[in-house]
Order: structure tokens, then C-alpha cells, then sequence
């Protein structure tokens, strides 16, 4: 079997080879649900892969902003992305918050997913449903972090 090509802006170059590998590969028959795949991954994660995720902020971002149709995923992102940040200032990475994050903004930055982003209508159901699983995983530890800064936690959530 041929490496899958990678698309440009794909984090290949900027995360550890064997994320990389995790992150581009669609078959897994080891792997029996979503919170399994998001644990090997979030186990992947290196401060290597959060400088990589670090470097490609910009491109998240942008990735980020051109979500159409589902404002509820986009803000979701962004919450996450935010506080992927500001675990980065803060010093605070490598917690199993921090990874599982890290590991789903990557997940949603690459170009290799389960359901390409391309197929209309179901295209982000795969991020969507790695982002969802990650906030409920999380959801005590990134609530006391909004709280911390004196922010509401917001209510769709």
C-alpha cells in the first residue's frame, strides 16, 4: 500500500512521523469506537507534535473560519483551539485535557479523514463527533478553565 499523498497545509511535516502515521491512517480494525481511536492518538502526543500543532495555528485558523453550515462546530473549535493556546502559555501541556485537545485539532487540521471534509452535507461528521467526545471527556477540566478567566461557559455546551 502507497503513504497517502499529502495535501498542502497537512501536518505531515510539522508533527511527529508516527502521529502522522495514526492521523493518516482510515483502517483501523484493532480500534473499537471513537473514544479508543481519540486515547492511541492523545497517546501520540509529543511536546514535538504540540510545537507542530503550535506552528500551524495559522492554518487552523483558517480551516477553522471556512466552515460553512455549522456554526455550532466552528465555535466548538474555536474553544478548543483557545484553550490549546493557552495551556501553551500557561505551561500546562501535556495533561490528558491538553493531549486529547491537541490531538483533535489535528485531527480536524489534516486532510485524511474517516469522511473527506469534501463530501457535501457529511463531510465534518467525523470531526464533529472527535470534538464532541473530546469536550465530553473534558468538559469539568475545560469548564474550571473558563471559570479561572472569568469567562461564562458557554450555554450550547
Amino acid at each position: 500500500m502507497t503513504a497517502p499523498q499529502k495535501r498542502p497545509g497537512s501536518p505531515g511535516s510539522s508533527v511527529p512521523q508516527t502521529l502522522d502515521h495514526y492521523l493518516s491512517t482510515n483502517h483501523r480494525d484493532d480500534i473499537t469506537g471513537t473514544l479508543e481511536y481519540i486515547e492511541r492518538g492523545s497517546a501520540l502526543v509529543t511536546p514535538d507534535a504540540i510545537e507542530g500543532l503550535r506552528r500551524l495555528r495559522p492554518a487552523l485558523q483558517a480551516k477553522i473560519a471556512r466552515i460553512e453550515g455549522s456554526a455550532r462546530l466552528r465555535s466548538r473549535l474555536e474553544l478548543l483551539a483557545l484553550y490549546f493556546d493557552e495551556a501553551c502559555r500557561d505551561g500546562t501541556t501535556g495533561t490528558p485535557t491538553h493531549c486529547d485537545v491537541t490531538f483533535a485539532l489535528l485531527y480536524f487540521l489534516k486532510g485524511f479523514d474517516r469522511i473527506p471534509d469534501s463530501v457535501p452535507e457529511i463531510g465534518l461528521l467525523d470531526d464533529a463527533l472527535i470534538v464532541e467526545t473530546v469536550l465530553q471527556r473534558h468538559a469539568t477540566t475545560l469548564r474550571a478553565h473558563w471559570l479561572r478567566r472569568r469567562r461564562t461557559w458557554p450555554a450550547e455546551l
